[in-house]
C-alpha cells in the first residue's frame, strides 16, 4: 500500500466518522442526506440523459462518487463535479 492509498483510506474514515456523528446527535440528517443525495442523483440523471439525447459527451456520470458528493455538498457540489469534469476534459 502506497502513501496515496494510505492517505485516501485515513481521509475517508475521518470522513465517515463526523458524518456519523453528526447522524447521532441529529437523526434527521440522515434524512436530509438521504433526500439531497436523490434529488442531485436525479439532477445529474437528467443532464446526462438530455446530452446523450444531443449527442454531447456528458462529463459527469452518474455513480457512487456523484451520489455522494451530491448528498454531501448538495448543488454547488455538482456544480464543481461539471466544472471539473469539463476542465480535465
Amino acid at each position: 500500500m502506497d502513501q496515496n492509498q494510505i492517505l485516501f483510506y485515513v481521509m475517508t474514515i475521518g470522513c465517515t466518522l463526523c458524518i456519523m456523528f453528526g447522524i447521532y446527535k441529529n437523526p434527521a440528517y440522515l434524512l436530509l442526506l438521504v433526500v439531497r443525495g436523490a434529488l442531485c442523483s436525479a439532477l445529474v440523471w437528467g443532464i446526462h440523459a438530455y446530452c446523450i439525447r444531443n449527442g454531447i459527451s456528458a462529463p459527469v456520470d452518474l455513480n457512487f462518487l456523484s451520489i455522494g458528493t451530491g448528498a454531501l455538498l448538495g448543488l454547488p457540489g455538482i456544480i464543481v463535479l461539471y466544472a471539473a469534469g469539463i476542465l480535465i476534459a
